[in-house]
């Protein structure tokens, strides 16, 4: 499900979330937690919602490029 925050945004948070967890994991004490709770879980879903995303955009592309060659 797409969240209602901006693509630009949500990018951001993804890039970040990303760059964290493998920092996390990577720690002795988080490490583990990271695992625990299933956080990898969590970063695949947001990179899925970022596919999604990237679909939906490229899809109001082709719909206005469309539209612009009708009218």
């Amino acid at each position: 499900m797409i969240t209602d925050e901006p693509d630009d945004l949500f990018k951001r948070r993804l890039d970040m979330m990303e760059r964290i967890y493998r920092s996390l994991c990577a720690h002795p004490h988080y490490g583990p937690l990271m695992v625990e709770q299933n956080e990898a879980e969590l970063i695949e879903d947001l990179r899925q919602e970022w596919r999604e995303r990237q679909e939906r955009a490229r899809r109001r592309g082709l719909e206005q490029e469309t539209a612009s060659a009708e009218g």
